[in-house]
């Protein structure tokens, strides 16, 4: 909890701090810095979804809910999605993110998909399109309980992280009305996309291989595949002065 409050400090303090001194060199460097920050928060809702954050599944639920919305991530829309993916990553028909789409998938996606999903640089970008339709291949959204991402039992926790996510538009909207657009733009639109490019680009890279471009990671169908094989397949990376 002490970090997570060290983290809140930083991103208010970074907020306070550029909007007091309100400069166009200042800006870019705020964009990147809070932009980590807001990663920092995703990393803390993401431990909260695997329980770890705490031995309190009514606070962890809490606490997720509460940093993910400020990032707009529905919490519990991701979280159950994410455990899919961990339950049959490295598998090409069931995994839930970032898998490779068969030759016939490709030959049945729309350009915009095409450009938006699987060309880059534009595939840094692609992860509040994700939360709202899913990879290539698969329907529905993590907005919505009907979605076959979810179990009856689960609606009432989708609607919630919904209700936290209108919440934090609310939120928004109020900072808009009293700051003006052009500073929201500043404080948190920017930020906003720097945190989905990290995260987008972790993620790729924590399963698509090292930094040596000969090497490919495996990824298995049917009976091929294996929790354990498709455990295998995830990779670290280092990233430098971000590790700390």
């Amino acid at each position: 909890m002490a970090y997570l409050a060290g983290d809140v400090a930083v991103v208010a303090g970074l907020a306070a701090g550029a909007y007091a001194l309100s400069q166009w060199w200042a800006w870019p460097m705020y964009w990147l810095a809070q932009g980590t920050m807001f990663w920092a928060l995703f990393v803390v809702g993401h431990d909260c979804g695997h329980q770890s954050f705490s031995n309190n599944r009514s606070l962890n639920d809490l606490v997720g809910n509460i940093t993910h919305s400020s990032i707009l991530v529905p919490y519990h829309g991701w979280r159950i999605s994410h455990r899919t993916h961990h339950g049959n990553h490295g598998h090409v028909e069931n995994d839930e993110s970032w898998h490779p789409v068969t030759r016939s998938q490709y030959e049945k996606l729309d350009f915009w998909t095409k450009l938006g999903r699987l060309s880059f640089p534009w595939s840094l970008f692609a992860y509040p399109f994700y939360l709202w339709n899913r990879s290539p291949g698969k329907t529905g959204s993590h907005y919505d309980p009907a979605c076959d991402l979810f179990q009856p039992s689960e609606k009432n926790m989708v609607l919630t992280s919904d209700a936290f996510m209108v919440g934090m538009l609310g939120v928004l909207a109020a900072c808009t009305a009293k700051l003006g657009v052009a500073a929201m733009f500043n404080l948190y639109f920017m930020p906003y996309w720097v945190f989905v490019m990290w995260l987008d680009t972790v993620t790729y890279l924590h399963h698509h291989g090292p930094e040596d471009a000969n090497i490919k990671m495996p990824w298995y169908r049917g009976e091929k595949w294996s929790y354990l094989r498709g455990g295998l397949t995830t990779l670290d990376h280092d990233y430098g002065i971000f590790n700390k």
